[in-house]
């Protein structure tokens, strides 16, 4: 199925664990509440998204090495497919603001680092996959950090870290964040994550309403 954005405007937050996104996705929500707005993430809480919350993310996955790589990367996109199908695609129909805490470009910059090594060039690979029916966002909001500082965020709320959050691998999701962005300059906007909460927020609602504007 070849899903099409028709009326609504469909903008995505993204970046590393600990840079505030779903945070700033709140206030967002919040100043654009005149609007018609979804608030939206991923993983949702459908069939793959409950899998992947409960046993890969959570570290409970009993399956080691490659079967668990790959049954990573195709939990994600089934759970994406899922969220364009049920959710995305009916909000945009019906002419709605969707703001999406992760998307498909989390899925090729995660599942990317996670695959190296195992795949020739897995964000080109992954990008691919989900190309030919994946809905391309209007605008995404990248917050960018440095991974030991996304790292102490993360500690200071919840002292135990899960399965994706370590410095030499959140590393590479940056990168690999970057180099989306690269490939999509019009697209993705970055904003600095390292500066306080309000000074983000406002970045990003500036960004939004020129683009609600313009739309």
């Amino acid at each position: 199925m070849i899903f099409q954005s028709v009326r609504g405007v469909l903008i995505t937050l993204e970046g590393i664990d600990g840079t505030g996104k779903s945070t700033i996705a709140r206030m967002l929500a919040e100043e654009l509440r005149g609007r018609e707005v979804l608030q939206t993430a991923e993983p949702t809480r459908g069939y793959a998204g409950k899998i992947l919350r409960d046993q890969f993310l959570a570290g409970g996955a009993k399956a080691d090495g490659q079967a668990r790589l790959f049954g990573e990367l195709f939990l994600f996109m089934a759970d994406h497919a899922d969220h364009l199908e049920r959710t995305v695609s009916p909000a945009l129909d019906r002419g709605l603001v969707v703001l999406s805490d992760r998307y498909a470009d989390s899925t090729a910059a995660y599942q990317g680092a996670t695959l190296r090594g195992l795949v020739p060039d897995p964000v080109t690979w992954i990008r691919g996959l989900l190309l030919p029916w994946n809905i391309v966002p209007d605008k995404t909001l990248l917050f960018t950090l440095e991974p030991k500082t996304a790292l102490e965020r993360i500690r200071a709320r919840d002292q135990s870290l899960a399965k994706f959050e370590r410095e030499e691998f959140l590393g590479q999701v940056a990168e690999n964040f970057k180099r989306l962005a690269c490939l999509e300059p019009d697209r993705f906007a970055l904003i600095d994550a390292s500066q306080e909460t309000c000074q983000v927020a406002d970045e990003a609602l500036k960004i939004v309403l020129n683009l609600l504007r313009r739309h």
